[in-house]
């Protein structure tokens, strides 16, 4: 190599690196851009292209966009993040349930794709003094029309369940969610989308029990298949119309299932609706609908939900519940939505606190019911009225404050109970 294209690639070298430098403080790579911009104007030859080229793909570039820790090479990407979620909450009118203070989520994960349709995520949650592993997953992006995702990861099944903690209009998820909500389990699974269009999507999947399962007493694992279709024929900035059905067979681990609830409230420590343990049971087949709409700062979200239980040599217990609930941002924002999963995404408010702005504030109100009464099951009925507070000082601080009014409740041990708490709630939350 002569001296004069020695000095051109070391010129050339010099403003790759600089470039690299500005795109790890500034966002996503754009080295081998730079490279083909010079190359078409002449700048470079191709061989000095190639050589500065590999150089490149040795480099890892650094981000911190959006305010998670990124890296980024030519053959993987990797981000580290986390949620921490503070919670405190006053009961009053019920003697079972006490005021208290707890860490309702301190969670570190990993998540990146490697050769391009490779991704993986891994999820540990500290909270409460315990180490529990929550997404699991190695997920395979290659093919024309599906994802496949196999290790421990949500089962497709209701809009409020999939939406993630971070993003969910109330402090805790409504009575049948909690109640009849499979979420994370062992399974090897399929996910579909369209863009455009009806905005459609298709999750499916065979699963087992929970990672987090103790199955060491020597039962037999319980295993089942999940399937959830939605579609949003009107997907837009501030316009959504939603519609959604699911549903799971499964075979319990066991032959044992039991559905309970907190009062949408996790301080609680005791569940005011219980069916106890259920023994024999062959199968379950649950099902639900769902719907939600977003017009501009207004929103609209709810679900049915139904759980049928064969069995054996006994009556077949049927269990139900629904919640409905509506949201405003005084401040304007509309709630935002993900076609490519049916799921709410991450609000993000007009002004910034800490940048001269109020941030977003939105208020909410919820119905929510669960009936875990049939067949000889007296597990109780319970009907909750939730109001709530939100304000997004950024994308990723939120405080919440929640009001609960245990409306009606007819408890499992005793069927004329009317020891109906009045609830409130506040949270401190960030993600990162």
């Amino acid at each position: 190599m002569n001296r004069v294209m020695r000095h051109s690639i070391s010129a050339c070298a010099l403003g790759v690196g600089l470039a690299m430098a500005v795109n790890a403080m500034a966002g996503p790579d754009t080295d081998k851009e730079l490279l083909d911009v010079l190359l078409k104007k002449g700048t470079i030859t191709r061989s000095e292209y190639d050589e500065l080229l590999k150089t490149t793909e040795d480099e890892v570039g650094v981000s911190t966009h959006g305010g998670r820790l990124r890296f980024k090479s030519a053959d993987a990407e990797f981000e580290v993040g986390g949620r921490l979620m503070v919670d405190t909450a006053i009961f009053d009118n019920n003697d079972d349930l006490h005021n208290g203070s707890e860490i309702r989520r301190a969670r570190l994960f990993m998540s990146g794709e490697v050769y391009d349709n490779w991704k993986f995520k891994l999820q540990t949650d500290f909270a409460g003094n315990e180490v529990t592993l929550k997404d699991a997953y190695i997920r395979y992006t290659g093919l024309e029309y599906a994802d496949i995702t196999v290790g421990n990861f949500k089962e497709p099944w209701s809009l409020e369940e999939l939406t993630s903690s971070k993003y969910i209009t109330f402090m805790e998820r409504a009575l049948p969610v909690e109640a009849f909500a499979p979420s994370r389990r062992l399974g090897i699974g399929g996910h579909s989308h369209s863009d455009g269009g009806l905005n459609w999507t298709a999750g499916y999947g065979v699963f087992g029990d929970s990672v987090n399962a103790d199955n060491n007493d020597g039962s037999n694992e319980g295993s089942g298949t999940a399937v959830r279709l939605t579609m949003a024929p009107i997907a837009e900035k501030g316009r959504v119309v939603h519609f959604g059905g699911y549903g799971e067979w499964r075979s319990p681990t066991d032959s044992e299932v039991r559905y309970r609830a907190r009062p949408e409230a996790h301080i609680a420590n005791e569940r005011l609706v219980d069916t106890g343990t259920i023994n024999n049971v062959d199968h379950t087949v649950k099902w639900g609908l769902e719907a939600a709409a977003v017009m501009g700062p207004f929103s609209l979200q709810g679900e049915y939900m139904r759980v049928d239980n064969d069995v054996n040599g006994g009556d077949d217990p049927t269990f139900s519940g629904w919640y409905a609930y509506g949201s405003w941002f005084l401040t304007g924002e509309p709630r935002a939505y993900k076609t490519s999963s049916g799921t709410f995404d991450r609000v993000k408010p007009k002004s910034i606190v800490g940048k001269g702005g109020i941030g977003a504030w939105e208020l909410g109100t919820r119905f929510s019911s669960i009936d875990l009464n049939d067949a000889g099951i007296t597990g109780g009925k319970e009907q909750d009225l939730t109001i709530g507070l939100n304000w997004y000082a950024t994308p990723t601080i939120r405080f919440m404050a929640n009001y609960i009014k245990v409306m009606d409740l007819t408890d499992p041990q005793n069927v004329t109970d009317d020891s109906e708490p009045n609830i409130f709630e506040m949270r401190a939350q960030i993600d990162f």
